[in-house]
């Protein structure tokens, strides 16, 4: 069986990006598609029996979809994008209270209504710090998997600030600021604690967190 979706993309160069996109996402065998640029069209045939072709074809709609949010971001037609795009964009899960703070503290706005980032932050600027929330995330998880999830999130936090994962936590243990038992666990609401450290103990001038969830 042969199936063949047509999808808009706007440009050459923007299709061979999108056909690019749609066969690295899951879902999406390589093995049973082709696809020809023609003109501001990707044309993709999908091969296989009736069940895999509906499942590819689906796959296929939905990394189409997902394409072109983050296109509209990236470009500047959006200030939104949802936060299972953002984390599907970076290949791994993130901590949306950090990613807030640290878009705060670079200076711009940010707010996460109904699981959708809002933000006048360049899309450029976003990803990176969401790649870096996501990459230390896993770092400190692996370091520390009895942390629990405030002070994973303070962690990851000092550590996208620049800040030496283990020397922070020695910091927090030194100060009692963290509780050891069946978990590592600290004692006050973490975002108080990252301008706590920051300004007396690590150095900098402090952050501003707004109101933040621990």
């Amino acid at each position: 069986m042969e199936v063949k979706i047509r999808l808009r993309c706007g440009s050459q160069e923007l299709c061979s990006e999108l056909a690019e996109f749609i066969t690295k996402r899951r879902g999406v065998r390589s093995s049973r598609i082709i696809y020809e640029v023609r003109g501001d069209i990707l044309e993709v045939s999908v091969f296989g029996s009736p069940y895999d072709v509906l499942n590819t074809k689906r796959a296929i709609m939905a990394s189409y979809g997902e394409w072109r949010r983050l296109k509209e971001f990236e470009l500047g037609g959006s200030r939104r994008l949802a936060l299972t795009t953002l984390m599907s964009h970076v290949g791994g899960p993130i901590i949306p209270d950090v990613l807030l703070l640290i878009l705060r503290y670079r200076g711009y706005d940010a707010e996460i209504r109904s699981g959708v980032l809002e933000t006048n932050a360049p899309a450029d600027e976003v990803f990176n710090i969401a790649q870096d929330v996501s990459s230390k995330l896993k770092e400190v998880s692996k370091m520390f998997p009895k942390a629990t999830r405030s002070l994973r999130a303070l962690l990851v936090a000092l550590a996208v600030l620049g800040y030496d994962i283990e020397g922070s936590l020695d910091t927090l243990k030194r100060m009692g600021l963290v509780e050891e038992n069946h978990k590592l666990k600290v004692t006050a609401e973490w975002t108080s604690l990252l301008v706590k450290l920051r300004i007396l103990d690590l150095g900098g001038e402090g952050v501003e967190t707004g109101d933040q969830e621990g």
